[in-house]
């Protein structure tokens, strides 16, 4: 029996819930006779996207986010959280569980092998590290979700053109501003674009680079389409519930609502807030970790010196 083809769709542009919603009613509606499809696209506007498992209150500061009037919306697939606008380009893979390896690593392989070749003919060092991390001349150039979604495997992420740091770093909800500006530091250090790495590309090419790498990457027969007026209604419908206020509450604790501790900025490296009793006194730090060592740190602590002393070098688990 042949096989299905993929559909292939460069969507180019798009409103930004749509960007979300038709993946996801692509997922919830696949059947084993559903063709798996490729999306290629942006949105034309910049918003939050958070994964299913994170409390909002928690890793946002929604008032910062109402201000600078940047939605939110709630994935179904897991992972952190992530600012998204048209300097992106995305690539959304939707694939029934049947017609995709049954192990996860092989699945990231086999959708994410199209955006390592084309980080690779853009004259980078395209690689595809821990998994489900994409990686451009050993930087972080990529934010990748995956998991399944009724009978669909989906596997999404994107290419960065360019990143704005201090809009992301602005919008966290963190313990103090210490913790802030080390994240803020890392995030710069540790997240390439393909601006900062030299590629002077329109998205309109990267487009094209990414879905001649799906069409090689695939091994199989590959369809360009375009959505039907039924999918994209859907896809609306979806978004909305996506961003509704009762999907983005879906955890919730009881009591207080704590700002995150932790936040990954890239395969290996970490920013945490940690409590230490230093020389008969409580004090607050935030340290970097790479690897689970710890390798810088910022804090209030007249004693900041000897803290580093004490701490850079030092295995991360000794102190939590």
């Amino acid at each position: 029996m042949p096989e299905l083809p993929v559909r292939l769709i460069r969507a180019g542009k798009i409103e930004p819930g749509l960007t979300q919603g038709i993946y996801h009613c692509l997922a919830k509606g696949m059947t084993e006779s559903s063709e798996d499809t490729v999306i290629i696209c942006s949105p034309t506007s910049p918003y939050l996207c958070i994964g299913y498992h994170q409390v909002l209150e928690s890793v946002l500061d929604t008032e910062v986010c109402e201000a600078l009037n940047l939605p939110i919306i709630r994935r179904f697939l897991g992972g952190g959280t992530t600012l998204l606008d048209c300097h992106q380009i995305f690539y959304q893979c939707i694939f029934h569980h049947s017609r995709v390896p049954w192990r996860t690593e092989m699945v990231y392989q086999m959708m994410l092998d199209a955006p390592v070749k084309v980080l690779n003919r853009l004259g980078l060092s395209g690689k595809l590290r821990a998994v489900n991390e994409v990686e451009a001349n050993s930087l972080r150039i990529a934010g990748i979700g995956g998991g399944r979604v009724g009978d669909a495997m989906v596997v999404v992420g994107n290419l960065l053109l360019d990143f704005d740091y201090t809009l992301m770093s602005s919008v966290w909800k963190v313990p103090n501003q210490h913790f802030r500006n080390l994240a803020l530091e890392t995030m710069e250090e540790r997240v390439g674009t393909l601006n900062k790495l030299g590629c002077d590309h329109t998205s309109e090419s990267l487009e094209t680079y990414l879905a001649e790498a799906f069409v090689e990457s695939l091994e199989r027969p590959v369809n360009e389409a375009q959505f039907e007026k039924e999918e994209i209604q859907a896809g609306r419908n979806t978004a909305s519930d996506l961003a509704s206020l009762a999907f983005l509450s879906l955890h919730h604790p009881v009591g207080s609502v704590k700002p995150m501790k932790s936040i990954k900025i890239s395969a290996n490296v970490y920013i945490h807030h940690i409590h230490l009793r230093f020389e008969g006194q409580e004090v607050d730090v935030s340290v970097r970790a790479d690897k689970g060592i710890v390798t810088d740190l910022q804090s209030d602590s007249p004693r900041n010196t000897k803290i580093r002393e004490l701490l850079i070098g030092t295995q991360l688990s000794a102190w939590t």
